[in-house]
């Protein structure tokens, strides 16, 4: 007989995992999860308040290291050196106020999150605004596969094909919004030099 105590403490583990950035795909976690809680394995509202408690603090480890790394005076120094200090603060303005949608799209893709997590640590991204967004984000998701596999029950290749296409959407999202911020930035940046150079002559 399978231990109920075992299943709910290997899915948070996993989840944990995924949301520190190891190679561990969460979705496939959280359908299995579903899938407990279907066979009654494991308490359902404990089981989505530890699942989703796993993620955010995995998530916020992420973030917090590469925004302490990026804030260290040695690296700072570094990156000033071989990128520009002007260079960087147009990057963390730019990231700061048009990467919201990435960062939501990115929280349901494997192999992105990763990147886009450290990368808005870099950037200095505001605390607030990375704990809302992500919280918001590991609600919808926990809420979203978990249902998949409750929903699905003993039909696994169902809650696969279902779960794959939904992260697969949600990363041409993802992808979209890095995209978007990006050259979003690079007008930006050019309208308000058009502007500078028109006010000097």
């Amino acid at each position: 007989m399978i231990n109920m105590r075992s299943v709910f403490w290997a899915i948070a583990v996993l989840l944990f995992m995924g949301g520190i950035g190891l190679p561990v795909p969460e979705n496939p976690a959280l359908m299995g999860g579903g899938y407990a809680l279907h066979k009654h394995l494991s308490p359902p509202l404990v089981s989505l308040f530890v699942w989703y408690l796993a993620i955010m603090v995995g998530d916020l480890l992420l973030f917090a290291s590469a925004y302490w790394l990026f804030t260290r005076p040695s690296l700072s120094e570094i990156l000033d050196r071989y990128v520009g200090g002007k260079r960087l603060e147009d990057y963390r303005s730019a990231f700061a106020g048009r990467a919201g949608w990435a960062l939501f799209f990115a929280r349901f893709t494997f192999g992105i999150r990763a990147l886009v997590y450290l990368a808005a640590g870099a950037a200095r991204y505001p605390w607030q605004r990375f704990l809302a967004v992500d919280g918001v984000s590991v609600a919808i998701q926990v809420l979203l596969f978990v249902g998949i596999g409750y929903y699905a029950g003993e039909r696994s290749k169902w809650a696969q094909s279902t779960g794959e296409k939904i992260a697969f959407f949600l990363g041409i999202c993802a992808l979209a919004g890095i995209i978007v911020s990006y050259l979003s930035s690079i007008i930006l940046k050019r309208l308000s030099n058009g502007e500078m150079r028109e006010k000097e002559n």
